[in-house]
């Protein structure tokens, strides 16, 4: 059976629920977590997203997490995607902040949370093709440099990290 998600208005609340296809293919504004995670040493991991994946195939990611599911809250979602995506399992989250997101592929409330993570990585091969460990300096190379393509939602909440931390 399908997901369902629950779309919401402007202010956050449901309006209805639907299946992710319909989500998808109608743009409409959703529920989703953006976890971005770092070691001790202060380097963040970026990962890779499949080929099959609906949004944004084949391109990095700085931040890890999903669209919400129906009855599911923000902080539930953010566990469980990194449970499933990498691994990572019993990390304390820490909330930043929430965001909005829109482009014709992507209509998203997001809720930006981090977490330090020293342990292995499991990937789930159908979500992520690749992952590794970089700083803060490189990602920002990375960045400037158009060579690697980012998740243009998360380039959005990141520079809204940036400014938080100055």
């Amino acid at each position: 059976m399908e997901e369902m998600i629950e779309i919401i208005n402007e202010k956050g609340h449901t309006i209805k629920v639907v299946p992710r296809s319909e989500m998808r293919k109608k743009n409409l504004k959703h529920k989703g977590t953006f976890i971005l995670v770092f070691d001790s040493k202060n380097e963040i991991l970026i990962t890779k997203r499949t080929m099959t994946k609906d949004l944004f195939p084949g391109l990095y990611e700085i931040k890890h997490g999903g669209t919400v599911s129906v009855g599911e809250s923000f902080e539930e979602n953010a566990k469980k995607e990194l449970k499933e995506e990498l691994g990572i399992k019993k990390v304390p989250l820490n909330f930043l902040f929430d965001f909005s997101y829109k482009d014709s592929n992507n209509n998203v409330l997001g809720r930006v949370f981090e977490c330090v993570y020293d342990g292995p990585i499991k990937m789930q091969k159908e979500e992520v093709e690749s992952y590794e460990w970089i700083s803060m300096g490189e990602l920002k190379k990375r960045i400037k440099s158009k060579r690697y393509k980012f998740c243009p939602d998360h380039l959005v909440s990141l520079k809204k990290y940036f400014s938080m931390k100055k």
